[in-house]
């Protein structure tokens, strides 16, 4: 759902390679990829070329006012919001390609069990912006209403303190290994399920509002719901590139940039976002990453 939302939000993915598409090839909403500005181009008329929203060019390409582009300038250019269907498609598939969730990308489209899709149904894919947790100056730049040629935007600077919090050093490990954040039996195992499904962390099964704790010192890069299908969650780095987390909690006790100890209660139990029953979803990751968290809980 800074992760960075991961590298999750987004910023949450799979070690498994993804399918080689080629993107950016021709104009229109199916396009993305890179594009290089020739003279006279501005953010407004790339967006337009490729039907795509001028805040998420802005974003992928951390772009700050007045947003000005250059001839021979390399934009990266993000997924569409859109992808139509293909023969031999699944929904695990087209996840894989745009490097999101499955479970995410069925609760966007109302898509339930056995979760099949057919050649031609065109299905929503979230904006760069919901993948991943968004810098507070980044944030500041992105959510700019639309820009005019010629129109210098006003940006709205995060404050000193702000970012203090997010640079907040992170914490050395007590241990290799990391502590189970809750206690309870594990409902879904990491790795593939029925209906082209992947599981990309554990699903724990407790009582509503049991404690959450933090698996290892780290720091709160992610606090919030942003991220459909995760429900409330929390995304915390920790040293050597490893990071955690954990979804659909009920509730969160901590915030963007908070250090936390191992065993520190950051949330508790619930049922948010894509699941009806109270569960802990956790992750371990290393980078980009996602690793099966039974071999890395210890005590």
């Amino acid at each position: 759902m800074a992760l960075s939302l991961f590298c999750l939000v987004s910023c949450i993915g799979t070690q498994r390679p993804a399918p080689v598409m080629l993107y950016g090839s021709s104009a229109g909403g199916g396009s993305a990829g890179v594009h290089t500005v020739v003279a006279g181009e501005n953010l407004w008329t790339v967006s337009r070329r490729y039907n795509i929203v001028m805040r998420d060019i802005v974003y992928q390409n951390n772009l700050t006012a007045p947003f000005m582009l250059n001839p021979g300038q390399r934009l990266r250019l993000p997924p569409p919001r859109e992808y139509r269907v293909r023969a031999g498609d699944s929904l695990y598939s087209v996840s894989r390609i745009f490097d999101i969730s499955s479970t995410e990308l069925a609760s966007l489209n109302h898509i339930s069990a056995p979760y099949i899709i057919q050649p031609g149904q065109v299905l929503k894919l979230p904006s760069v912006l919901a993948k991943k947790p968004v810098e507070p100056s980044a944030a500041a730049n992105a959510a700019q209403p639309s820009v005019k040629p010629g129109v210098k935007p006003k940006v709205q600077q995060a404050s000193a303190a702000t970012r203090a919090k997010v640079q907040a050093q992170t914490p050395k490990r007590s241990s290799s290994k990391f502590l189970k954040p809750v206690s309870g039996s594990v409902i879904s195992s990491y790795g593939p399920k029925a209906g082209g499904l992947y599981n990309d962390g554990i699903n724990i099964r407790a009582a509503r509002g049991t404690p959450v704790q933090s698996a290892e010192n780290g720091v709160v890069v992610y606090a919030g719901n942003e991220l459909k299908g995760s429900g409330n969650l929390v995304l915390l780095r920790h040293e050597d590139r490893w990071m955690t987390a954990y979804a659909h909690m009920d509730s969160i006790k901590v915030k963007r940039g908070d250090v936390l100890k191992r065993g520190d209660v950051l949330g508790t139990v619930g049922s948010t976002g894509s699941v009806d029953s109270p569960q802990l979803h956790f992750e371990v990751r290393r980078g980009t990453n996602a690793v099966n968290p039974a071999a890395y809980i210890g005590g």
